[in-house]
């Protein structure tokens, strides 16, 4: 039985046994602000929510050079472990596990399957201390499972792991094929802050934020998010040359940088493939490197592209829905679950070149189509997948783990 039911998604958030008084919750992730992706903005608006609600929420991270060792943010408690040597992501797991330990949580979510979910297992005090785990996108597990002893670490995981938390239908399906207990999967999409990425109510203020920005005139279209092969960057280049020559004023913005690199666009993907230079210096690309106002930046749009093989709900996706932009993505992870083709968004087979195209060319060309999809997808996120959705819906998953917890050792 699927997870996800007739009503929805979200249908499954709110179960759980509520419980009155603050939670300590140690959040385990591989890397946290000022590192700047979709997971590490997800996270921390979570943390800040559950933090103003009057719980203590922990961050345990890596340490990257010259980021300090612990600090607070947010009101949330940052601890940030060095790696060393050639076993960096051993030396990760060993110091995550032992931090975990120190600060004696409540309950431990770790934020991937890979060495996070690894160092909240070790790092258990004992078998009952509620654990979480939540895959980031689809084929995380698959990879785990195709490495040397990678069923038996899968299997670990599975016994060690209270809650398995899925973020779309590909992801479920995923674990459930590779045996993992479908008692221990909850469906809790992630969310956005609709109040903060809103639309401009006019037309004529996007004109004028345009001079500001110094971006053109004509029809924007936006890709922002990492420089990494899943994303297909390339695709969408190569796509755009046949959008271009039939719609000489269309310009094609490019928001993003590699993990590694914060400070503007670097042209790698992947592990450190060069992404041809012809693709880049073709016309109507424009390069803006790392964006720090990303709302502002919507509101000026028209389009948001997403043309990625492989994700799990991507939190760019979210935003550019929220802010009532047309958006363009391939059926893949999460956005099969967010968008309908054709009603609140335009959706392409991935690395379908032709018809992310076709796709391109009708946003292009059609501004009713345009304000209508957008509409449509504001509508969408703003009903079923708000941020304030996604901290309500893990802390009733918190609560329950630990009320469970009390009751066994009360009959015990």
């Amino acid at each position: 039985m699927s997870l996800f039911t007739p009503s929805g998604p979200g249908a499954a958030v709110m179960e759980g046994t509520a419980r009155t008084g603050p939670l300590d919750v140690c959040m385990v992730i591989s890397s946290y602000h000022p590192i700047v992706g979709g997971a590490e903005k997800q996270v921390a608006q979570i943390a800040r929510i559950m933090a103003d609600d009057g719980h203590r929420v922990f961050i345990v991270t890596r340490r990257y050079p010259g980021l300090s060792a612990r600090e607070r943010i947010d009101g949330v408690e940052v601890s940030r472990i060095a790696m060393s040597g050639p076993l960096g992501r051993l030396s990760f797991v060993i110091g995550a596990a032992r931090e975990i330990r120190r600060l004696r949580p409540d309950v431990i979510h770790c934020h991937s399957l890979f060495s996070p979910a690894l160092a909240g297992a070790i790092g258990r005090q004992r078998a009952g201390q509620p654990l979480l785990a939540k895959p980031m996108c689809g084929g995380e597990a698959s990879r785990i499972a195709s490495k040397a002893f990678g069923r038996k670490r899968l299997a670990y995981l599975g016994r060690s792991v209270d809650r398995f938390v899925v973020v779309s239908r590909e992801i479920e399906d995923e674990l459930l094929d590779l045996g993992l207990s479908e008692e221990k999967l909850r469906y809790i999409p992630n969310g956005v802050d609709a109040q903060r990425f809103s639309p401009l109510h006019h037309a004529a203020n996007r004109e004028e934020l345009r001079l500001r920005l110094g971006l053109p005139a004509g029809v924007l279209f936006l890709f922002a998010g990492r420089m990494a092969a899943q994303k297909r960057l390339p695709l969408l280049l190569e796509a755009w040359r046949s959008v271009r020559a039939d719609l000489p004023q269309a310009t094609l913005l490019i928001a993003g940088a590699n993990r590694a690199s914060q400070d503007g666009f670097e042209a790698t993907f992947g592990e450190g493939e060069e992404i041809p230079p012809a693709l880049l210096d073709q016309p109507g690309v424009r390069l803006l490197g790392h964006v720090d106002d990303m709302p502002t930046l919507l509101r000026a749009c028209d389009v948001f592209v997403l043309p990625s093989a492989r994700e799990g709900l991507s939190n760019a996706l979210l935003e550019a829905c929220a802010t009532g932009l047309a958006t363009i993505t391939a059926r893949t992870g999460g956005a099969m679950d967010l968008m309908s083709d054709g009603q609140n968004g335009l959706m392409f087979a991935v690395d379908d070149r032709s018809e992310l195209a076709d796709a391109l060319h009708a946003l292009a060309v059609d501004e009713d189509l345009r304000i209508r999809l957008g509409a449509a997808a504001r509508r969408t996120v703003c009903e079923k997948f708000d941020i304030r959705q996604t901290a309500a819906g893990l802390l009733a998953q918190y609560a329950d783990l630990v009320e469970h917890e009390g009751r066994r050792e009360r009959d015990d």
